[in-house]
């Protein structure tokens, strides 16, 4: 059996985990249900209240999600990072649609969250259909994996061009930096 020390030093790396990473607290993810057949998929997207068996779920997703505004962002550059961004007054729902693929990059930081500093990364498209639901206060951003690359997001507050609640941190801060990495391992 050999230990570290009967290692090369310069290839000494670190132990690889596989547990379960731990959300940030407030931060939602939810699974879609994706129907395929041979004329292609459906989604079904939101709904505000349940009306058959197996409606409920995404129905009390969003209970409590007042939608003020709809946006569509769209990146078609290679090696782009949107973000990283937060807010004081909104919460923001992100979906990333068919048949585009994102990494979705979040640090909480608000100071009395019992997540507070803690990083999470989703990754939403290519068949993992979900919503996530990012509350105020915790920092947010993506990197497109695909070219082009579009995200479908829904906003609790109207944007105000007299009273912008948009609060910026650098892409590259040393809490988030290596998390925008595509990992080859």
């Amino acid at each position: 059996m050999l230990t570290p020390e009967d290692l090369l030093p310069e290839f000494l790396g670190t132990q690889k985990t596989y547990a379960p990473a731990q959300p940030i607290e407030g931060v939602r993810v939810f699974p879609l249900r994706r129907f395929v057949d041979d004329r292609g998929l459906f989604l079904e997207l939101y709904r505000n209240q349940a009306t058959h068996p197996g409606s409920e779920e995404l129905a009390r997703f969003f209970s409590g999600v007042e939608v003020a505004q709809l946006n569509y962002s769209l990146v078609t550059v290679n090696e782009h990072i949107k973000g990283l961004h937060y807010h004081l007054k909104q919460a923001d729902v992100w979906f990333c649609p068919p048949p585009f693929k994102l990494k979705v990059v979040l640090l909480d930081l608000r100071r009395n969250s019992p997540t507070a500093g803690k990083t999470q990364v989703v990754v939403l498209g290519e068949g993992k259909d979900a919503w996530v639901y990012i509350p105020a206060g915790v920092a947010h951003g993506y990197r497109p994996l695909t070219n082009p690359c579009g995200l479908f997001y829904l906003v609790t507050r109207c944007f105000d061009l007299n009273d912008p609640d948009e609060y910026r941190i650098p892409w590259d801060h040393p809490a988030v930096k290596e998390l925008w990495e595509v990992k080859n391992e």
